[in-house]
């Protein structure tokens, strides 16, 4: 079934796995690039890529975004639960 979309999108990032790719859909869509994710059948008709298409008016934000530095994993930890590295919990 095809998605209505407005406006021309284009190919942006091919991933072999569907959660990286759903992933950037994601995280661009959260910063307002309007993008979707598209598997591929290769060889067999098994799937085995997925490609990230975002709307091509804004391809040049979405390749600005990804060059950003990625978070690390104590803010995604904090950005999770709240707390600071070595933060004990208060619950005892």
């Amino acid at each position: 079934m095809d998605i209505a979309r407005d406006g021309e999108y284009e190919e942006f990032k091919v991933f072999p796995d569907r959660g990286p790719a759903d992933s950037l859909c994601s995280w661009l869509e959260f910063e307002g690039v309007p993008s979707y994710v598209e598997p591929r059948g290769l060889s067999s008709a098994v799937e085995t890529q997925f490609a990230v298409f975002v709307l091509k008016k804004l391809a040049h934000r979405a390749r600005w975004i990804t060059s950003q530095l990625q978070p690390t994993d104590a803010e995604l930890d904090f950005l999770a639960t709240g707390k600071l590295p070595g933060q004990a919990d208060e619950e005892k």
